[in-house]
């Protein structure tokens, strides 16, 4: 008997880290923004593959902009040399996104969303939200490129589609500038979107997981700087302890054949 108890406690004992081994990485397509070079002699490039922008709002005027589009607003660009002084010390791959804080300026990306490339969706992106699973987005941010105001936000959501088709979101992280948030423009700080483990109740439930990234409020005096963006799925911990449990009893089955 007792060989049998140290048995049972050694399956049980292996539980949290069977637990934290089992989160489960979700690829988002260009998460990291590296496709759609950026070419010198051009700083930018606001062709950005995988990602949606938001359809320009009717109150905004090129024409009071400079002759700025609403295109031009968001896009992709390359780090500087290690040697530079605006170098971003961790950014992954060589590119990251822009996005000016103006409202309504956007990146979203769902199982129907398109590109500038691809006018019908390519269904790249399709993970549900699955019961019984929990998420997290995270988000690296840095805030307060150029003049960018004290209080401009920036949202982070997860969402899901409606039947009449509407953007619903499911959790959201509002982002606020200041500057003891964002202390320097050459570092990202990663920001979380956390969804609760999802029910069969849930509206979202068995629906497909959309990303948004959204300039919620600013002036347009500055702009965003966005990179590596993950989403992880983890089950719910009743479901490991219920497998914890089958094989300690497994176990003791298996001593008690073996140990009559």
């Amino acid at each position: 008997m007792r060989s049998t108890s140290i048995c049972v406690l050694s399956v049980v004992s292996i539980l949290p880290f069977g637990f934290q081994a089992r989160a489960q990485s979700i690829s988002v397509p260009n998460g990291s923004f590296e496709t759609q070079p950026v070419v010198p002699p051009f700083p930018v490039n606001n062709q950005v593959d995988g990602w949606q922008k938001s359809a320009q709002p009717a109150w905004f005027d090129p024409s009071q902009t400079g002759g700025v589009t609403w295109d031009q607003l968001s896009g992709v660009f390359a780090n500087t040399a290690p040697t530079s002084s605006d170098h971003i010390d961790n950014m992954a791959g060589s590119q990251a996104a822009y996005m000016f804080s103006l409202p309504q300026v956007a990146f979203f990306q769902d199982f129907n969303s398109t590109d500038w490339n691809h006018s019908t969706p390519t269904h790249a992106f399709n993970p549900v939200f699955e019961i019984g699973k929990s998420y997290e987005l995270t988000v690296g941010l840095i805030g307060g490129g150029g003049t960018m105001s004290v209080g401009t936000i920036l949202e982070l959501g997860l969402y899901y589609r409606d039947g009449a088709n509407n953007m619903v979101n499911v959790a959201a992280n509002d982002v606020t500038f200041t500057p003891s948030l964002f202390p320097t423009t050459t570092h990202f700080i990663d920001f979380q979107v956390n969804v609760p483990t999802v029910q069969a109740t849930d509206p979202w439930a068995g629906k497909n997981i959309g990303i948004d990234l959204l300039s919620l409020y600013g002036q347009g005096d500055g702009y965003w700087d966005l990179d590596n963006v993950r989403l992880t799925a983890v089950p719910e911990p009743t479901s490991f302890a219920l497998v914890g449990f089958g094989l300690a009893g497994l176990a003791l089955a298996s001593r008690g054949r073996k140990n009559p």
